[in-house]
């Protein structure tokens, strides 16, 4: 038997509080979907983040984005993965957790809706440091000097 004080996550999801904060994010994003573009498939409201004790509709509406089904799916199977690939590469490259402190700081206090114009972003701004142009052109030369 299931516990009244504990709805399961499709029942909340009927809420009409999660039904409001729906409609505001589909009318935001104008229906479409925010990776591919898609305005015909079935659609979803996808949480970027989720936040222990809140509800669905708990949630600013810049945390939530209109997706499509197809979206949706490849997000939950391919995520796992690709933050296990994303670790590994900050570990290759010999980050330290104060470098990731950082990082993820600045992701923070960046207004962007999506991810590449974070990237984008990120690298606009290191390209602007005098050190790291400097460290950029003297890969490029280096690789330039070597033997094809």
């Amino acid at each position: 038997m299931r516990c009244v004080m504990h709805p399961k996550y499709s029942e909340k999801l009927r809420d009409p509080r999660w039904q409001k904060m729906r409609l505001k994010v589909l009318e935001r994003d104008e229906w479409t979907c925010q990776y591919c573009g898609d305005t015909e498939s079935t659609l979803a409201i996808h949480h970027k983040y989720y936040i222990a004790g809140n509800e669905p509709w708990d949630y600013p509406l810049e945390a939530l984005v209109t997706i499509c089904a197809n979206c949706h799916e490849a997000e939950y199977q391919d995520r796992p993965g690709a933050e296990q690939s994303l670790l590994k590469a900050f570990r290759a490259a010999g980050f330290m957790s104060y470098d990731l402190e950082r990082m993820a700081a600045g992701i923070k206090k960046m207004k962007l809706l999506h991810a590449s114009e974070v990237v984008a972003s990120a690298y606009a701004e290191a390209f602007e440091l005098p050190d790291v142009q400097q460290q950029l052109l003297s890969d490029m030369f280096d690789r330039l000097k070597r033997p094809v």
